[in-house]
This record gives structure tokens, sequence and C-alpha cells, in this order.
């Protein structure tokens, strides 16, 4: 085995045991690899998107760098290694920028194995020398992302190239034209966040027993959490007895809600499909321009028109007054209507006399056909 190759399996071995196999993967009986380096934010770190309308929000990770590389035969003695640098959230011209000084610190350490050190400066030191701060500035230019960058010679520089030349073919931006940037960063963000958290260990809030978080459920508004178990029970109980609205953390005067998603986790498909549908109800029910089909068969729920107490059904046709939930009798008072609301129907209006007769006939006809079906 030549030097070359010792340093080179030296080098791969020690990489391996510093990094789990979701940060380094190398090609069996290759000497290729990939290295996927999640950036070390500060706290309270914001991401500030700018398209048709302004968008800010806190994030704790974003989408790591990859670093593709190739080991030449000749590595580390005279030949750098080959090499592709990719990101889903850094223009072209600062991934050049970086290219450029992972250049600079091969030449600095000719003869020496360099990879380590590239991870370490693309790890611990790329905010700085992009000179990125919060809120970091994205914008939407042609379907690319475009992160906004402080002053900073290196870039200025690969900005000026960029300008007269080809940008380095060995920075690569991923971009997915189907989904929108901001889309892809919080989702990362929200799946690394959960990552961490199913690591760690908690105690639950009801039986106080110590589980991991991947089998422990947080309230995402308070940061209460509790374990599965106990909030399956909790879940399956207010679900049987119609009470989808409190699906709240049971921590007293709390009122942080459980999502959809958390609850579709833990109970069965029948009933998550009960607790979407009373869901619905109950928020049209808070609805002020929303009524129900008075058909026991139908029940369908209805949007009614600013001043008018006419409803029409959507599904079956069926025309109706909003007020005493009967077929619709047209513009004179609701006698049932005028009780509830302290009035007194007008003398001699018995709902199907007057210039409106003709227009009822023909309710009535469609309410006849409603009822047929």
């Amino acid at each position: 085995m030549s030097a070359n190759q010792e340093a080179q399996l030296d080098e791969l071995l020690a990489l391996a045991s510093i990094y789990d196999e979701e940060e380094f993967r190398k090609r069996e009986s290759m000497q290729k690899g990939e290295i996927r380096l999640c950036l070390e934010l500060p706290p309270n770190f914001r991401l500030l998107l700018k398209g048709q309308a302004c968008i800010e929000c806190g994030i704790s990770f974003l989408p790591p760098l990859v670093l593709s590389f190739e080991l030449p035969t000749d590595y580390p003695s005279s030949s750098a290694p080959g090499f592709t640098l990719s990101s889903k959230w850094l223009s072209r011209v600062q991934i050049t920028a970086l290219c450029k000084r992972l250049d600079e610190l091969w030449e600095e350490n000719r003869g020496n194995v360099v990879l380590f050190i590239w991870i370490q400066f693309l790890k611990e030191e790329t905010l700085e020398f992009l000179n990125i701060q919060s809120p970091l500035e994205i914008q939407n230019i042609g379907g690319q992302p475009q992160c906004k960058f402080g002053h900073n010679p290196a870039v200025e520089t690969a900005v000026e190239k960029s300008e007269v030349q080809e940008l380095d073919k060995r920075a690569v931006q991923e971009v997915d034209p189907n989904t929108d940037i901001l889309t892809q960063l919080l989702d990362f963000n929200e799946a690394q966040k959960q990552k961490v958290f199913d690591g760690k260990i908690f105690s639950c809030g009801i039986c106080i027993s110590e589980n991991l978080g991947s089998k422990s459920l947080l309230f995402k508004e308070c940061q209460h959490v509790y374990c599965k178990a106990c909030m399956k029970e909790y879940f399956q109980f207010q679900i049987r007895d119609g009470k989808v609205q409190c699906l709240t953390c049971p921590e007293t005067e709390c009122m942080s809600m459980a999502t959809p998603a958390q609850v579709k986790l833990l109970v069965s498909q029948d009933e998550f499909a009960r607790y979407d549908r009373l869901l619905l109800q109950w928020s049209l029910n808070l609805m002020a321009d929303v009524v129900y089909c008075p058909r026991m068969s139908c029940c369908m729920a209805v949007i009614i028109e600013p001043d008018t107490t006419m409803g029409i059904c959507p599904s079956c046709q069926y025309v109706f007054c909003t007020l005493c939930k009967r077929t619709y009798h047209g513009l004179s008072v609701c006698k049932e209507g005028a009780q509830l609301h302290g009035l007194r129907p007008s003398n001699g209006t018995t709902g199907e006399e007057g210039p409106h007769a003709e227009t009822l006939l023909n309710l009535t006809k469609v309410n006849t056909q409603a009822e047929e079906k």
C-alpha cells in the first residue's frame, strides 16, 4: 500500500468515526463520498423571505451544505480532492466563494489530508465568512433563492468575477421547482427539531413516567410534554364524548390545542374521521353566515347571503327560511322568527299572497322535487 493510499484510508476511517451515517457517506470500494454539514445557527436566528409579501419567522436549522468528494490516486502528496459543493438556500455566487476558499485551504495545507479542515471551515465559519446575519434574507429571483450577504471582500470578488465569467462549475444550487423555498426551509427545520426532541428524555405531566421524546407528545404553543399512551386515552375519551374542541393541553387553564396531525398519529382511523367531522361542524357553528339544511336526510352546511332569510342547500337544493327552518315563505315577516326576535308579523300577510306569489310557487316546485329525491 502506497503512502497516499494509507493516508486516504486513515482519513476516511477517522471521518467515519467522528460523523454518523447521515452526515458522512462513503461509497464502497471507491475513494468517493459525501458529507452533509448542518451549520450551527446562533440563538434566536430568524429568516426573512422577500417575494410578493415579506415573511419573517424564527428558525433553528437550515438544510445542510453537501460536499461530494473524490480522492485522486496522488492525493494528498500532489493533487487536491475533486469536489462539488451544493446548497438549497445559498446562491451560486456564495457557493462559488466557498469553493474558492476550499481551494485556498488546500494550498495552505498542500501535501496533507484536508477533508477534515474543509469540514470544520464549512460547518463553523460559513456564516461569518459570508457575513450572514439574522434575519437571513432570501429572495426568490427567477425561481431561484438568492441569499443576501453582508460586506465581505472575498464574496464581493466572486460576485464581480461572476459578472464577467462563468460561475464555478463545482458550485451547485439545489432548486426544486415544484416546492416553494420557504416550505422547504420550514419543513427541514421542523424535521430537525423533531429529531432533537425524539432523542431527549421527558417526564409525563400525567403519569409522571420518564420517556424518550419519540414516545411523547409536545404541545407546541405551551411546550408541555406528555407520554403518547396518556394522550391517546385522553384524545379517545374526548372524541367519544364529541368534545373535539376540548383536545387541549391537560395542564390546568392551559388552552394550547393539539394539532390534527398529532391527533391522527394517536387515534384509530374511525376515531379520527369522527374527530375531523365534528371539528368541522364545530368550526362552522362559530360562523354567523352558516346554517344547516333542515332536512334530516341532508343537514348540509349552507352559507347564507347578507340581509336575507332565504337559504338554498347546495346539496339537495331545498329552499328554506333561515329563521323558522321551514319552506321559504317570501319576504313577509316570519311568524316564528318574529316571536324569537320580539317582532309582530304584518296584518293580513300569509306569506303566500301578493307580488311574490309566483316566486313562491316556483320555490315550492323546487322543494317538492328536492323532497322526492
